[in-house]
């Protein structure tokens, strides 16, 4: 003889089975190695910052936090990988505005959409500096444009394309009406290389791995993007200071896991990321560099996220820029 009510009984209990058995995993997270995926090469700003903020994390997790660079076409690459991983919060992306805010405007077969993610919180906001090679006769950016414009051919400039560097030397070009040739690169360093040996005249990048190479002159630092000058470079003026303030404009980094991350988890990852924002060596250390650290909700970063890829897309359609 059959029992439904028994049936059901059993079914009620199989599913609180499974139900507990989620909610004790998601309270038992983390219980491996968390991995930290970065879309940019070692002794790049946000590889620093990664690793800067990896100690922190780790401590508020109680679990190695392990810093894995995957680099490559503007962090496609690694926006791909992340992708592709399960939403259970053992891997989570540090990329940069480009990725989700300018990129999308660029290309039109992406290997991952916007909707594949879960952004978890900003991290920084960081300047772009302007460097030239410091044998070249430039001190200003009038300086820089009055040298490309005498050259019989287009001024080299170490720049990734789509990435935020590459759209303000394609800014720059606009606005000044010099010629300029795109060299791109395998990362930070190799871009530094080409510029101390005179392969490329200039480049666009951040300020943390430069300091010490324009301290020492073996680069030239000649505009900062922001309101203010930097803090570690007091001497170098504003683009805005330069007479050029819409060249340039400031970009960010910030943390993302796969779409469907549980809630709670997704919790602790953005009070443990606050909680090492907001350790005062890692701020002097990036507020010296022009960089501003600051965390938001997911929801903020979700709303702030949408806004800054209309406007980077108004920028790229006055460009008229397309890659596929």
């Amino acid at each position: 003889m059959h029992h439904p009510q028994g049936r059901r009984a059993l079914g009620g209990l199989a599913l609180a089975g499974v139900l507990g058995g989620r909610a004790t995993a998601q309270e038992a997270w983390p219980n491996r190695p968390i991995r930290l995926v970065v879309a940019f090469t070692p002794g790049s700003e946000p590889d620093i910052l990664a690793r800067a903020l990896a100690p922190s994390l780790q401590a508020s997790l109680g679990q190695p936090v392990v810093v894995d660079n995957r680099v490559g076409a503007a962090g496609v690459v690694a926006a791909e990988h992340v992708s592709q991983q399960r939403p259970d919060g053992y891997t989570v992306l540090l990329t940069s505005s480009s990725t989700f805010c300018v990129t999308p405007h660029l290309f039109a077969n992406l290997p991952f959409r916007a909707e594949q993610f879960q952004p978890l919180t900003l991290l920084m906001r960081g300047q772009l500096a302007l460097y030239a090679n410091p044998q070249l006769p430039v001190r200003t950016v009038a300086d820089v444009v009055a040298y490309a414009r005498g050259l019989a051919h287009p001024m080299p400039y170490a720049a990734n394309v789509g990435m935020v560097a590459h759209l303000s030397g394609e800014r720059m070009k606009q606005v000044t009406g010099i010629q300029m040739l795109d060299v791109s690169y395998r990362g930070t360093p190799a871009a530094q290389q080409m510029l101390m040996r005179g392969d490329v005249a200039i480049t666009f990048d951040g300020l943390a791995a430069y300091i010490g190479l324009v301290r020492n002159g073996d680069l030239r630092a000649i505009a900062v993007t922001g309101e203010r000058r930097a803090p570690a470079l007091p001497d170098v003026p504003t683009f805005a200071e330069a007479g050029f303030p819409d060249i340039a404009q400031p970009y960010w980094y910030g943390l993302f896991a796969p779409a469907g991350v549980p809630e709670p988890v997704m919790n602790r990852i953005v009070a443990a990321t606050h909680t090492a924002l907001a350790e005062a060596r890692l701020g002097e250390q990036m507020q010296a560099q022009g960089a501003e650290l600051r965390g938001n909700t997911p929801a903020v970063f979700t709303t702030m996220i949408a806004a800054e890829r209309d406007r980077w897309g108004a920028l790229i359609r006055t460009i008229g820029l397309r890659l596929g």
